[in-house]
């Protein structure tokens, strides 16, 4: 089957061929730690050991082992300074339990994984019980072949108290370092390394160690195992040669991807969990792509396609022969069908794995023509997933298929923002401010390379310029402290693309930047986005004036700055409501703060949220008279902001703070929203007297006459429309679009069938509701009532209001 119109890199021979020669697994040592049921061990000399081991046991131990020589040339001698360490010999020991095989199975088996012997091929032989106790240690040595097919050396350490003791495991150029402590009572640490390989036991520090060690051989007859580490440095020079080559050719591809042998899921895909040849190439990839200079990372291959389907030879399909279809396709069917010419088709890389076991912050990035290796990798795949689709008419049936693979992913490391900036520039941010923590917190020349970067590649990236990058950007500038770059993300970016999310962070920003560059840039963001965001660039001046603020010092650094951005606030509302009141205002994001849509007068207004905020504001910065003309200009625009709803909301909000209620533009939004409340609802709504409805049908059609009829009849309260469907229907939308107090069922009898049209009071209780909420608002009202010289001003309404609410039974 295979994935068609596949095409695949170029010019990279050797280096696949140096990759397919790494036929083996595995590494120099395996190492882990296990939890499972303790071993029955009783050693000769000193009886029954417990877990963890007691000091007093230890020290018997001691007593019943003898010291540990080491081996110079054909001699074997006891020196302390070389070796320091006792022994106890395999025959004093006795390992048993009825849990112990199945324990033990496990670790040989991570053992041989990790050593890349193949499974059940390796017998442990028990050699010694070595005991070290504090300052106990062994020089750097190899072991010798203690016994014939011995390939390595397996080292289990026993629960007891310690601390230091550390396996130092090194090959050519390589070196790990094992953490051999185990303390937990059920608690076993394990390393096995090939007895080519030099090691050595750094000093215990304090308490003890207690190792079992093993010879692992093989099995008599087995030659096709691997008795030496494996060594990779051939492959390792040559691929590094090669990527590095690669790198530098003008025109090479962006990056290089090398499909994986294993199926992995994208929550499996770790270089920890890489298997058998998947593993070795890893150990290859890993270090020539260093020397290169390049990035290593593993990644799933999407590739979907679709193009119309065809049936494979002279396959029968659902009784027609070949270019016939129906609709009864099983998956028989669809397995014998192919696509004939691929029309579309998506390929991207995602579900990112970084060598250090982390999951990078990188978002989908394409995978371009030239770039998959080894070649014809996928001329054989078949497809996770395959659809087919009907299409009307005669365009026949579409194929659908889709490919996951597991990949390496390699490109220059001097290119990583850049590539990684074309798939979303919010990862791109993410894996700076990474760089930045891998650098301890620390900004060099290197990082500010990058964040410089970043700000070019900002304009010219179109994917992924979304609060959230932005909201990471200025977080990571603020971690840095530079003003510079700081003034330039908020000039270039910020200014234009403002969406009131990134408040939180915007404050921090402009707080790490200080109140002279917060004042050349406030004002122009408030004029900028007031009209559309009023709650947000509010919310942003009301947090920054609580941080930074001091009204009645006006020597404070800030002053300046929030009173200027107040001031452009308070002077950009006239316009904005007056914008608003026209339907001018275009739709805000999804993410703004206030609510748009066509047709509903009361979604176009100001809430009493942002109302509130503006003159709190300007009363706090002593914007008297701006405010005044900001009251005025609320009054001429009852649609921008409703007088009977936001108004008294954010008027009780007002009055709650101290000397506000005083204020000359508190009296006027305090009468205006009482004037209009009561010209609505000074009195409770009257009741119906009869049935006639208003009904402002313009259609002329013969029905909607008889409907108007109807609704004008105010004794009628039910009529029957005897119509067919459409008519029903037609009938039903003008009751809809009107909202007519009319309820309608469809009496199924006879034909043609019934439409059954009944009056309600539908309106008249839409009304009270209306009136209930009113009087609830006069009450707000009249319990913010303006005070000291605007008391005056505002008697006459305060007593009219006083008693509409007596009037609907409110005290």
């Amino acid at each position: 089957m295979g994935v068609p119109e596949i095409e695949y890199g170029t010019g990279h021979a050797r280096l696949e061929k140096l990759l397919h020669s790494i036929d083996r697994p595995g590494d120099f040592c395996a190492h882990g730690r296990l939890f499972a049921p303790m071993p029955r061990l009783e050693v000769e000399g000193a009886g029954m050991v417990s877990f963890p081991v007691p000091e007093a046991q230890a020290r018997a131990l001691i007593e019943a082992a003898e010291r540990a020589p080491y081996g110079k040339g054909p001699e074997t001698l006891v020196d302390a300074s070389v070796r320091d360490c006792w022994q106890i010999d395999a025959e004093k020991v006795r390992l048993g339990g009825s849990a112990w095989p199945e324990t033990f199975a496990r670790v040989l088996d991570a053992a041989a994984a990790g050593l890349g012997c193949p499974n059940g091929r390796l017998d442990a032989r028990l050699y010694k019980l070595l005991v070290y106790e504090p300052g106990g240690f062994f020089l750097p040595h190899r072991d010798t072949e203690k016994t014939d097919g011995m390939i390595a050396t397996l080292s289990v350490s026993l629960p007891v108290a310690g601390a230091g003791g550390e396996l130092v495991v090194r090959h050519h150029d390589r070196e790990v370092a094992v953490d051999m402590r185990a303390e937990e009572p059920s608690e076993l640490a394990f390393a096995a390394f090939y007895a080519d390989c030099t090691h050595e036991i750094r000093p215990v520090l304090e308490g003890h160690r207690l190792s079992l060690v093993f010879n692992l051989c093989l099995r008599p007859g087995d030659r096709d195992t691997p008795r030496e580490a494996p060594d990779y440095s051939r492959q390792i020079a040559g691929v590094a040669e090669q990527l590095a080559q690669w790198s530098r050719e003008e025109g090479a591809t962006e990056k290089l991807v090398w499909l994986l042998d294993h199926e992995y899921s994208e929550s499996g895909l770790s270089f920890a969990t890489l298997k058998n040849s998947d593993a070795a190439v890893a150990q290859v990839l890993a270090p020539a792509a260093e020397r290169a200079g390049c990035e290593l990372y593993a990644a799933i291959v999407h590739i979907e396609e679709s193009g119309e389907a065809t049936f494979k030879g002279d396959y029968v399909f659902g009784g027609y022969g070949r270019g016939r279809y129906d609709r009864d396709w099983d998956e028989d069917d669809v397995a014998h069908m192919d696509i004939d010419e691929v029309f579309d088709g998506q390929r991207w890389l995602d579900g990112w794995a970084g060598r250090d076991g982390g999951r990078p912050p990188f978002a989908e990035i394409p995978l371009a023509p030239g770039e998959l290796l080894p070649a014809g990798a996928l001329d054989d795949a078949k497809p996770d997933v395959q659809r087919l689709h009907e299409a009307s008419g005669n365009a026949g049936v579409t194929l659908e298929r889709a490919y996951r693979r597991a990949a390496f992913v390699l490109w220059p490391r001097a290119k990583t923002l850049d590539l990684v900036a074309s798939a979303g520039i919010e990862g791109a941010v993410a894996w700076v401010a990474e760089e930045l923590d891998r650098n301890a917190g620390v900004a060099d020349d290197r990082i500010g390379g990058l964040v410089s970067r970043l700000l070019d590649l900002w304009a010219s990236t179109r994917k992924g310029r979304n609060e959230e990058g932005r909201i990471g950007m200025l977080a990571l500038l603020c971690r840095l402290g530079d003003e510079a770059r700081i003034g330039r993300f908020l000039r270039e970016v910020v200014l234009s693309s403002y969406s009131g999310g990134e408040n939180e962070a915007l404050a921090a920003t402009l707080t790490v930047v200080g109140p002279k560059a917060a004042g050349r840039f406030l004002p122009d963001l408030v004029e900028t986005h007031f009209a559309r965001r009023p709650r947000d660039t509010l919310v942003l001046l009301r947090r920054l004036g609580e941080a930074h603020g001091d009204p009645a010092n006006p020597d404070t650094s800030w002053h300046g700055a929030l009173r200027k951005s107040v001031r452009a606030a308070l002077s950009a509302l006239p316009g904005a409501l007056a914008g608003r009141a026209k339907g001018r205002t275009p739709k805000p994001d999804s993410d703004s703060a206030w609510e748009f849509n066509r047709g509903s007068a009361r979604s176009k207004s100001i809430g009493d949220a942002a109302v509130h905020d503006l003159f709190a504001l300007a009363w706090r910065w002593g914007l008297t008279k701006e405010a005044g003309a900001a009251a005025d200009a609320i009054v001429l625009h009852p649609r921008a902001v409703t007088p009977d709803r936001a108004l008294p909301a954010a008027l009780q909000a007002l009055y709650a703070e101290t000397g506000l209620a005083n204020a000359a533009a508190f009296a006027s939004l305090w009468r205006h929203a009482a004037d209009f409340l009561l010209a609505r609802s000074e009195t409770p709504p009257k009741a119906p007297r009869n049935w006639k409805i208003a009904a402002p049908v313009k259609c002329r059609c013969e029905h909607c006459a008889k409907l108007r009829a109807f609704c004008k009849d105010p004794v009628a309260e039910t009529a029957r429309f005897p119509l067919r469907q459409e008519l029903r229907v037609h009938l039903q939308e003008v009751i809809k679009q009107h909202r007519l107090d009319l309820s309608h069922v469809t009496e199924r009898r006879g034909r043609p069938f019934t439409l059954v049209c009944t009056k309600t009071r539908a309106s008249h209780e839409r009304r009270l509701a209306e009136y209930a909420e009113d009087v609830s608002n006069m009450r707000a009202l009249a319990e913010s009532a303006p005070g000291g010289r605007q008391a005056g001003r505002c008697a006459a309404d305060l007593e009219r209001l006083r008693e509409a609410i007596a009037a609907a039974g409110g005290g």
